[in-house]
């Protein structure tokens, strides 16, 4: 009985425990239709372009504004997910299908706009059968200051065949406001609520180019002369590049055709707003200027090591400063006239103006004298380059002597230097004064101490190394034949007998003795063959501390040869 009466007990328990622990789902509020903002709050410069982005699970419509704004657009939103609807703020007078984009019919319910939409808060809605699903507000700024830089760009930059793209004009330009002549003046506008009314791509003034007007004008109007403004249009050499992205918009000018009165023209570049055409002012603003200073185009150049010489690296090092814009190619050039030499250099000007190369030549290239110069700038840059052989020759024939002197018969150096006369075991008995680079007779050498004896004596040929005309076994270096510094030292001997009553001959010059410009005899004698006479040079019994100037293998043939000519001429008196 008591287990009958439990039961219905333990049931109704449970029942209840069941009934606590269930929660009804919201079947009814997951039916309801749902929108949203992509943001909550959308932002825009007055005059630029908004996109409103708006997902809903249903068809509806998207309000923006209301009768209290004075302005007041719906946009039906078809269909369910993402709808972006596209606003220009600047052309929003007239019918709402002319300046909107995006979902489908858009009605206005105010009157239409008679200036561009004005800045302020706007709310926006979005309904869906009637009632409201989402909010959120648009908000148009004023516009800011538009502001303008001058940078300088190489000319080069508008000689692709396709416009230059925007990475390409950073990538060129420099910030500077000196630009010279032929290089390319590039603007850069940090728009402010421009975007839609720079669309045209003309910036001439006027109603095809929405009132926007960016000219070059003259600063500095001369007598009996006017000034002179000139309208960026592709006839005055403009180009317009816009990244709306980033509110920027490059102006490309080329400034070939610019008038330059002296040295240098100071413009400046206006950007105005014609309040006739366009809606963002009422009367004409100048909204931003920049000024650009107008040089002509200058190089210089400097060398410094024109002059080399044999026992000298063929190491030249080319300096020069420029008012070309940075990153400008010039070429420097090197050519030798009647020969197939000719060295092309690019050097890029760097950030302050200047050029600066290192050019190495080669051993053959020894003797060679040549212009070098930057191109299309000769007048300006062109510089002698002399690269001095180490050739040299000498004719020490037998004579007689007071022991005070010898004279060697002829001397030909292609740099200047010494004759130094020895004993056959290395003794200096005395040393020419500095001879110039040339040809020289009857060169006389006087002697520190006199000469005792009959004597095989031996004349050694020794350059100037450090070129301060007076000799220094220590500096200066004998001539060396086969351009060699292991070759034979270029010397001739001759024996050399005392006679009390002998006299000093008197030297003989030739004309190119007269100059006492080094590097000018040098330049001279380094394209004529010097018709030395030679005999077989002889080695000094001890080495000397010298290690020798290279001696070129032509003049040692033709040393050679002529040596052999007299030795036949003497063979034939002896007969």
């Amino acid at each position: 009985m008591s287990h009958a009466v439990r039961a219905p007990s333990v049931l109704v328990a449970v029942l209840v425990l069941t009934a606590a622990l269930w929660v009804p789902m919201p079947t009814a509020a997951a039916d309801q239709p749902t929108a949203s903002f992509e943001q909550d709050v959308t932002t825009v410069t007055r005059g630029d372009v908004v996109e409103i982005r708006v997902r809903h699970s249903d068809p509806g419509v998207l309000h923006v504004g209301g009768d209290d704004y004075g302005y007041h657009l719906s946009v039906e939103l078809t269909g369910s997910g993402v709808t972006t609807v596209t606003i220009d703020t600047y052309n929003s007078t007239g019918d709402p299908e002319t300046y909107v984009s995006g979902g489908g019919n858009k009605t206005l319910h105010t009157a239409e706009l008679d200036r561009p939409l004005e800045p302020t808060t706007y709310l926006m809605n979005v309904t869906i059968g009637g009632v409201e699903r989402a909010i959120g507000q648009l908000e148009v700024a004023p516009r800011g200051n538009t502001s303008a830089a001058t940078f300088v760009a190489p000319a080069s930059l508008n000689e692709t065949e396709s416009t230059p793209s925007v990475s390409a004009i950073r990538a060129a330009s420099t910030e500077r406001t000196v630009v010279a002549k032929g290089d390319i003046a590039v603007i850069r506008l940090n728009e402010s609520g421009l975007e839609s009314a720079l669309a045209s791509g003309t910036v001439a003034g006027g109603s095809d180019s929405n009132g926007i007007e960016i000219s070059m004008n003259q600063l500095e109007v001369r007598p009996n002369h006017e000034q002179e403004t000139f309208l960026a249009t592709p006839e005055n050499g403009t180009t317009i590049v816009s990244d709306l992205e980033n509110d920027e918009v490059y102006l490309l000018w080329d400034t070939s055709d610019l008038p330059l009165e002296g040295d240098r023209e100071k413009y400046e570049v206006t950007v105005t707003l014609d309040g006739e055409h366009n809606g963002l002012v009422e009367d004409d603003a100048i909204t931003a200027r920049t000024p650009v200073y107008l040089v002509e185009p200058t190089v210089s150049m400097a060398v410094d090591n024109d002059t080399i010489y044999p026992w000298e690296a063929l190491t030249v090092n080319v300096t020069g400063e420029t008012t070309l814009a940075p990153g400008s190619v010039l070429e420097l050039r090197a050519r030798a006239p009647g020969q197939p030499f000719l060295r092309l250099v690019p050097m890029t000007v760097t950030e302050n103006g200047t050029v600066a190369t290192n050019l190495t030549f080669a051993p053959e290239d020894r003797g060679l004298v040549f212009p070098m110069w930057i191109r299309d700038y000769s007048d300006e840059t062109k510089t002698t380059m002399t690269f001095h052989e180490a050739d040299a020759g000498l004719r020490f024939v037998d004579q007689e002597t007071d022991g005070t002197f010898v004279t060697i018969s002829e001397v030909n150096l292609s740099v200047g230097g010494f004759i130094q006369v020895e004993t056959p075991d290395d003794e200096p008995l005395g040393t020419t004064a500095y001879l110039p680079p040339g040809r020289h007779e009857n060169v006389v050498v006087e002697f520190d101490r006199r000469q005792l004896t009959d004597s095989e004596l031996l004349a050694v040929a020794y350059a100037d190394r450090n070129r301060d005309q007076n000799f220094s076994s220590a500096v200066d270096l004998a001539f060396r034949e086969n351009s060699s510094a292991n070759g034979t030292v270029i010397a001739d001997d001759a024996m050399v007998r005392l006679e009390p009553d002998a006299k000093t001959p008197t030297p003989t010059e030739t004309p190119m003795e007269t100059e006492t410009d080094e590097s000018t005899a040098a330049a001279t004698t380094a394209t004529t063959t010097y018709p030395v006479v030679e005999r077989t040079p002889i080695e000094p019994a001890v080495a000397g501390t010298n290690t020798g100037i290279p001696f070129s293998p032509a003049l040692a043939v033709v040393a050679l040869v002529v040596t052999g000519l007299l030795a036949r001429l003497r063979k034939t008196e002896e007969n």
